[in-house]
């Protein structure tokens, strides 16, 4: 299976779930696909979706209300599953275990601990 990108259209998105979060400020939604399909329709693409949602961001740049600045903040907004094989809502007991390369044969030895000197013992 193929993971989604920013054109999936909703009817081709794998999972139950679209996730929506901003880097910027703390909004973010879990929407369940069946209510964006009935809003939106099966055949937009999830892009259109983000773009929904930086609606209502007090940063987007696209909207009409804000003059375009340079250096100014913009909106974050993005789609943590989009690009990802791996469904969002999947718990991490059934994921499996994860092999790790190298081992115990890979570990740097430990430099030896430095003498110990008794104060205010005998010097030799």
């Amino acid at each position: 299976m193929k993971p989604p990108d920013a054109g999936t259209p909703l009817v081709r998105y794998p999972w139950v779930v679209v996730r929506l979060r901003c880097h910027v400020c703390p909004r973010n939604a879990d929407v369940r696909l069946a209510a964006l399909a009935a809003r939106y329709g099966h055949r937009v693409p999830v892009r259109s979706v983000l773009h929904g949602f930086m609606g209502g961001c007090p940063w987007n740049p696209h909207t009409e209300l804000r003059k375009p600045q340079k250096y100014g903040h913009r909106c974050g907004a993005y789609l943590p599953d989009v690009g990802s094989g791996r469904p969002p809502d999947l718990p991490p007991t059934m994921s499996g275990l994860t092999l790790i390369e190298g081992g115990k044969a890979d570990m740097l030895p430990a430099e030896p601990a430095p003498a110990r000197r008794r104060v205010g013992g005998e010097d030799e």
